[in-house]
């Protein structure tokens, strides 16, 4: 992994957060808060839903993408995100997973000219029109290679113990054949817990009365795989 964004103590692990997720089909995923109320769960909604768009970014030869099917234990995905189709403040992010922990590093980018960042040109004038770091200037040989696209719902079940709901994922993939339209994801929504260390035994305890099954899933990787790259 050549992270362009360092863990400032990746020992100590300070700032990691663990993520659980739990991929549903759409009659699991109806079912799926009734079965958290029956539980004795309300979850709260802290905000309101919103679409989210993100274009990842990886090397020519999809070395991200590999190191995360490989389940590799320092690995990173790097990203450039938007909020409901407001493509004027992005945020440049990336996630890096340290074994099960993983952190997000985040640069803010003012895009008032609009320019999409599906293309390495895009990218280059997007990061020229601001105060570019030495991380940002290390994304030059990276390539627009997917456009992810869902709806997301947010909630909390207590103090720092957060929960979201994916829905209506779609890619469509930007390198090396670029394409004009969106794929499906095959998974109708993912529900995500994020919980920091100090939580992980009161996690568990909400986890272990759910009867859905935990799988990895990544968007990126899913992604790639569903537009056939």
């Amino acid at each position: 992994m050549n992270a362009f964004f360092k863990p400032s103590n990746a020992a100590a692990l300070e700032g990691f957060r663990y993520e659980i997720k739990m991929p549903l089909d759409r009659l699991q995923y109806e079912d799926f808060l009734p079965h958290l109320y029956r539980s004795g769960l309300y979850p709260t909604s802290p905000f309101p839903d919103r679409r989210i768009n993100s274009v990842y970014y990886d090397g020519a030869d999809f070395s991200d993408y590999i190191d995360n099917i490989s389940g590799i234990g320092a690995r990173r995905k790097t990203r450039i995100r938007w909020y409901n189709d407001d493509v004027s403040k992005l945020t440049l992010e990336q996630k890096i997973k340290a074994n099960k922990a993983s952190r997000k590093e985040t640069e803010r980018l003012t895009n008032k000219a609009l320019i999409l960042p599906h293309t390495k040109d895009g990218l280059r004038e997007i990061l020229a029109g601001n105060d570019t770091t030495l991380e940002t200037l290390k994304m030059a040989p990276l390539f627009p290679v997917l456009e992810v696209q869902y709806d997301r719902q947010y909630f909390m079940l207590g103090p720092n113990l957060r929960m979201t709901i994916d829905l209506e994922q779609k890619f469509k993939r930007l390198h090396p054949e670029p394409v004009s339209h969106f794929t499906n994801s095959p998974v109708y929504a993912v529900v995500e817990f994020k919980y920091p260390a100090s939580k992980r035994l009161q996690m568990q305890a909400i986890l272990r009365n759910l009867p859905f099954r935990i799988f990895r899933h990544s968007k990126y990787v899913i992604g790639l795989e569903s537009t056939y790259i």
